[in-house]
């Protein structure tokens, strides 16, 4: 286990080599409770007006994400948006969202740490793990889609061609882990920890590609 700004997630289960091979040719599985998990709700307008204001024109629309300082803003009904990033990198969406109530702009922070769980998947399978899943896995990247895995409420994010985040409403049910588990069977869907997805930050694009 390793520290991530104050939160304790797995290193490793093992070889990090191995994690990272596993990531590179088939398709590895991570926890991100490292990541922060806010939702920003308001009217339409409002928070239109918002996103404009944080994000410039990569203001996203419905159905899509923006990558932004290391964050990314996904835009998943008129009405709502969910952050999700480091803990640096959201509290500065954080700050944003006081200072427009401050401005006049009607919109609602709150902390979702507690609330929804977020999953990454990774590697050149990711896809069809989602597809036996009965999740949408034909997303553009940036793209956002909901989805239900077994008795769990999901949103899809396409972060790279090989790389999915889940995001779980009440976290994930035990229903949900196990769907998902016989989804991956067929593609030898493993788990992996934090200090593997960190090397493959470092590793030239696409690595999807390789194997």
């Amino acid at each position: 286990m390793v520290d991530r700004w104050g939160c304790s997630v797995a290193g490793h289960y093992g070889s990090v080599a191995g994690e990272l091979a596993v990531c590179v040719k088939r398709v590895g599985i991570a926890n991100r409770s490292d990541l922060e998990r806010i939702e920003l709700r308001g009217r339409e307008a409002w928070l239109d007006h918002a996103l404009a204001k944080a994000v410039g024109d990569r203001a996203p629309s419905t159905g899509q994400a923006a990558r932004v300082a290391g964050t990314w803003c996904c835009r998943t009904s008129p009405e709502r948006a969910l952050v999700i990033g480091s803990h640096p990198s959201v509290s500065r969406w954080r700050r944003f969202a006081r200072e427009a109530v401050i401005a006049g702009t009607a919109i609602r922070c709150a902390d979702l740490a507690s609330e929804v769980a977020a999953v990454s998947l990774v590697g050149p399978r990711s896809p069809d793990v989602l597809r036996n899943a009965g999740l949408p896995h034909g997303l553009g990247v940036g793209a956002v889609c909901p989805g239900v895995l077994g008795d769990t409420t999901a949103t899809v994010l396409r972060e790279d061609v090989d790389r999915f985040l889940l995001l779980l409403e009440a976290g994930p049910s035990d229903a949900a882990w196990d769907a998902l588990f016989e989804a991956g069977r067929p593609s030898g869907l493993s788990y992996v920890g934090c200090e593997a997805l960190e090397r493959l930050a470092a590793v030239p694009r696409p690595f999807a590609l390789a194997g």
